[in-house]
């Protein structure tokens, strides 16, 4: 009788267990269609904003040919997803953007096991605008933006392109003031700068180069001992100013094939163009103001606008202009092109004022730096204008 009440027993508990394991099994299938199904269905939507970023930007370069319907470039497309492209839509800030392209990637694909929740097929989609960047960069740097104490980068015309990361602390911030500009930081380098306005923006694409520049004919040989006279001309050996306790004051075009320094003396001159040479450290402390127009306009002028060129180098080599003390007031109107030079400005009195365009390796400020796209077109460096970035 016992033994028969046991069996009674094991038979009533297999019973119970059968039902339990047959509720977690469709938990553990529910959990493996999840797992699965949702798995790819994330990596899906990864792989169709790539398509749809790159068929965008495809249109939009090639503005005059794209036609709106389906996929026109498929190199672009190596997944074969359905494209749908829009040419002609609205830019989300027409005041800098034009010839706007939207372009949508969108795929469907039978589940995994999801058809045991009854559902058979997933359809997924992604979106992106590209089109033409109308406001230039008045600000580019190829590297590291680091702002501290309270430090505005401050921009009234013109954007900022950062291609390293962008450190802005202890109340510091980059204040951009032309309605539609923006902060871009390039190669999806870490962003620091709570108190940007507008907020910057982050993309994995790589920063501009600017536009190809032929600098004027180098003049005539010169030489340079010391004082206060430093006539326009090709010098062949590094320039260090030294006992001149005034100014110097510079005007034409200056070849500096070696390099050069002002040591903290004082340098003003109009119509001043500055070609550096390769891998060459040029360093200004103290009071500056140079200015590459000699009147209305420098679009005919020798320089062309250009106030401090030199070439990009990929070397490695780079140089400081600056630095920590509090007498070093640096202005510059037109465009200075020093990609191997880190802008160092310390102190509570310190300035840098740019009227163009910079295009440097870094910025380090603990002063103030205002930067504007110059009225004067031909000052500007024209970066950003014209190309062609994802604005959506």
């Amino acid at each position: 009788m016992r033994q028969k009440q046991s069996r009674l027993e094991l038979d009533g508990e297999s019973g119970a267990v059968l039902p339990f394991f047959a509720i977690m099994l469709v938990v553990l299938l529910g959990f493996a269609a999840f797992a699965i199904d949702f798995g790819f269905a994330y990596m899906r939507q990864a792989q169709l904003q790539n398509v749809a970023d790159a068929e965008a930007l495809a249109c939009a370069r090639d503005y005059a040919n794209c036609q709106s319907g389906g996929d026109q470039y498929p190199l672009t497309n190596a997944y074969g997803f359905t494209i749908a492209t829009t040419k002609g839509v609205a830019c989300p800030n027409p005041s800098t953007q034009q010839n706007c392209v939207q372009a949508t990637a969108s795929t469907n694909w039978n589940t995994f096991f999801l058809p045991l929740f009854g559902i058979n097929t997933l359809n997924l989609s992604k979106t992106a605008i590209a089109g033409k960047k109308l406001l230039s960069d008045a600000v580019v740097i190829r590297s590291t933006v680091d702002l501290n104490g309270g430090t505005i980068l401050g921009v009234s015309s013109g954007s900022v392109a950062i291609g390293g990361a962008l450190r802005a602390v202890g109340g510091s911030l980059i204040k951009l003031a032309t309605a539609g500009s923006t902060t871009t930081v390039y190669n999806n380098a870490s962003v620091n700068c709570s108190n940007c306005q507008p907020p910057p923006q982050s993309t994995g694409l790589s920063l501009p180069t600017p536009p190809a520049y032929t600098p004027p004919t180098p003049p005539s040989v010169m030489t340079y001992a010391s004082g206060c006279s430093l006539p326009s001309g090709t010098y062949n050996s590094s320039i260090n100013l030294t006992g001149c306790g005034t100014q110097v004051n510079m005007s034409g075009i200056y070849y500096f094939n070696n390099g050069f320094t002002n040591n903290g003396i004082t340098l003003a001159g109009t119509g001043v163009t500055i070609i550096v040479g390769v891998d060459k450290n040029f360093d200004l402390s103290g009071t500056v103001n140079l200015n590459s127009s000699n009147g209305a306009s420098t679009c005919g002028t020798a320089g062309g606008g250009m106030l401090i060129y030199q070439p990009i180098s990929l070397t490695g080599t780079t140089y400081t202009l600056g630095g920590a003390g509090s007498n070093t007031n640096i202005s510059l109107t037109g465009r200075t092109q020093l990609p191997n030079t880190n802008f160092l400005i310390k102190g509570t009195s310190a300035s840098f004022a740019i009227s163009g365009a910079l295009y440097a390796n870094s910025l380090d400020l603990r002063g103030n730096l205002n930067a504007s796209a110059s009225p004067d077109p031909c000052q500007n460096l024209n970066i950003g204008s014209g190309n062609t970035i994802l604005v959506k």
